[in-house]
């Protein structure tokens, strides 16, 4: 038989808590993080937008790099807030609604899940782009879009799970003379935990197969933007030709191109 936990009512658990100084600190970390992103995703948009309509930027480039920043920012948004309110300055004493607890998760793993997957849709668009040109522009107009769509439908049926895993759960003693202290904390259900683990494992997998398949792709276009321009061309009879010049602007925007990429 399992035992609960017995949790003595004459506790004071602000005394866990952190003292001010590290609050402060950690206040400020996070303010200059969520200002660092806020401002660098939002210059990220600004400057594709720019170089798009001065034509230095195709439009399938920078629906990507939009979508892509578009979920940083979500995630900054959701997370840090929440996270600094709830979990370092008022940890015992502010609960969120079950509701909001899970609709936090969600959202919250949605973001993170769509941030990858926009860096594995943008690698997989120009790897096609760069090792696979022919079939690239077989591909049609709409590849972009389908991409992006695919990269947030995925994303929010893998964090769909939260919904059910996730909630308040915890106990709320009794002090005499004291506030009431609220450890009602917003976590994965007890009830529900092979859902959860289940969860993670997938999520898990999904990051790994990401990296190694956005790896594998920036190392095919790194090693094809190395060649010369012309070295796959083939003469009349079959015989290689030589490679045809290639301007200083060229070899600049192909270096820039595997920094890039690396």
């Amino acid at each position: 038989m399992s035992e609960e936990l017995e949790i003595p009512d004459d506790k004071d658990w602000s005394e866990l808590e952190p003292n001010y100084g590290i609050k402060i600190f950690l206040t400020i970390l996070y303010s200059l993080i969520l200002l660092t992103g806020i401002v660098g995703n939002s210059v990220t948009i600004r400057v594709a937008q720019v170089l798009k309509r001065n034509g230095y930027l195709q439009k399938n480039v920078t629906d990507h790099m939009v979508s892509l920043a578009c979920s940083d920012l979500l995630v900054l948004l959701i997370g840090m807030p929440v996270e600094l309110y709830s979990a370092i300055w008022f940890p015992f004493t502010s609960g969120s609604g079950n509701v909001s607890c899970k609709i936090y998760n969600f959202l919250f793993e949605a973001c993170s899940y769509a941030t990858i997957l926009n860096v594995a849709t943008l690698s997989f668009e120009r790897y096609i782009a760069i090792c696979h040109p022919f079939q690239y522009k077989a591909l049609g107009g709409r590849r972009t879009s389908a991409l992006i769509a695919f990269a947030w439908l995925v994303s929010i049926l893998v964090a769909l799970p939260l919904l059910i895993a996730t909630g308040t759960e915890g106990y709320i003693p009794n002090l005499q003379n004291t506030p009431a202290q609220n450890l009602t904390f917003c976590t994965n259900l007890r009830e529900r935990w092979v859902m959860y683990r289940v969860s993670i494992f997938v999520a898990f997998i999904v990051y790994m197969i990401v990296l190694v398949c956005v790896a594998f792709m920036c190392w095919a276009m790194i090693l094809v933007l190395q060649k010369p321009l012309g070295s796959m061309d083939a003469g009349v009879n079959g015989v290689q030709r030589p490679p045809k010049h290639e301007s200083q602007k060229v070899k600049t925007a192909r270096k820039q191109t595997i920094i890039f990429l690396v």
